[in-house]
């Protein structure tokens, strides 16, 4: 969800977040490392990871978790 105040100000920009993929595929251990402008989509992008699910890493047979794992979010409006 575009943050409101950003969306109020015409504020566009990303943020790039990393987090731990457990065993199961879940993440958890969200942290906003890189925003631009900052102060405006942390808390957004934070809570969008943690929403997310991946197949988890499988080695030697066992579901293994993977630390470090980012991903960023671009913020855009529409024209």
């Amino acid at each position: 969800i575009y943050p409101r105040s950003a969306q109020r100000r015409g504020v566009q920009g990303y943020c790039i977040v990393e987090y731990t993929v457990t065993k199961n595929g879940s993440t958890r251990d969200s942290k906003a490392i890189d925003c631009d402008p900052q102060g405006y989509f942390e808390k957004a992008s934070v809570k969008a990871s943690l929403k997310y699910k991946y197949n988890p890493r499988v080695v030697v047979g066992e579901p293994t978790e993977v630390a470090g794992v980012r991903n960023k979010f671009t913020y855009t409006l529409e024209q």
